[in-house]
């Protein structure tokens, strides 16, 4: 991956913890903590680029998809906005990754 697709993928994990947190409970606890140290992992990986991905479970990442579907169907805006990426720079929903 590289950094563009990386940070759109922080954000992607990012809104759908906020859509989980703001509109409805889809994640479990410990769903959460896996995604968050998802995030965290890509946000080490921007800093690092030996580190290694830790990607969520193939189950949690259909969820994930399921919940980003659903951010896009009731246009959601979180309340806070991702402090870790550029706000004009990345979208977490609707647009495609670039090479």
């Amino acid at each position: 991956m590289n950094n563009y697709q990386i940070k759109e993928r922080i954000a992607q994990l990012y809104i759908a913890l906020q859509f989980c947190s703001e509109k409805i409970k889809t994640f479990t606890a410990g769903e959460r903590i896996c995604i968050n140290q998802e995030r965290f992992q890509w946000m080490h990986i921007l800093e690092n680029a030996d580190a290694e991905p830790r990607p969520v479970s193939e189950a949690l990442e259909n969820k994930i998809k399921d919940v980003t579907k659903l951010v896009a169907k009731y246009d959601f805006k979180p309340y806070y906005e991702d402090p870790f990426i550029e706000e004009d720079e990345f979208s977490a929903v609707g647009k495609e990754n670039r090479a």
